[in-house]
């Protein structure tokens, strides 16, 4: 009776988890988007020439 008590807990837990990993995974990605448009962008900003 005790394991069948504990599941929900168990289930509840693991969906908590991979939510967590997904949020984490857009994240990493959203930052490594903004840091790679911003090199790129300032790879290749053309210098005013005064």
């Amino acid at each position: 009776m005790k394991s069948i008590m504990i599941a929900p807990v168990s289930v509840g837990f693991v969906l908590f988890m991979n939510v967590l990993e997904l949020l984490v995974a857009a994240l990493q990605a959203y930052i490594f988007t903004l840091l790679s448009a911003l090199f790129i962008g300032m790879a290749v900003a053309e210098h005013e020439h005064h």
